[in-house]
């Protein structure tokens, strides 16, 4: 359970994480990244490293959580999944190295413990790096300020 008022600024406040730059290869997963607390991943930045030969979809930043997620928000209905869930799909194409393409708000709660990662679409070599918009689930644990 948390710890702290739920008006507390690490509740409120977005975070914002930086991922590895992916791998090129078609299919291929990469850019792994923990939580040490549950989080709710909104929207991410996606930036061309290289750019990909494919059209639209071809070249794509999917992003895949491994472990227990839950979707739905905006609807009537949450998902609950505990193996691998796809979050989103970034469609980057043959833009050039250096451009910047935003997702759709994914809102989705990560359960700490699992994996999050960017698998590749179906372009052999295409690479990105995302951004990451998100904030601290209020249902999850959290340390609390120092001394606490």
């Amino acid at each position: 359970m948390a710890q702290g008022n739920y008006d507390h600024p690490s509740y409120l406040t977005r975070q914002f994480t930086d991922m590895d730059t992916t791998t090129a290869g078609a299919n291929g997963t990469s850019a792994l990244t923990g939580f040490w607390t549950n989080v709710r991943l909104r929207k991410a930045a996606v930036t061309v490293r290289v750019a990909g030969t494919s059209a639209a979809g071809g070249n794509a930043a999917i992003f895949i959580y491994i472990g227990t997620s839950v979707t739905g928000f905006t609807g009537t209905a949450l998902t609950t999944t505990t193996t691998t869930a796809t979050l989103g799909t970034v469609a980057l194409g043959s833009s050039a190295a250096g451009t910047v393409v935003l997702s759709t708000d994914m809102d989705a709660l990560l359960v700490q413990g699992g994996v999050l990662a960017i698998k590749n679409g179906t372009d052999t070599t295409g690479t990105c790096k995302a951004m990451l918009e998100m904030y601290i689930d209020p249902l999850g644990t959290w340390t609390g300020p120092p001394g606490s």
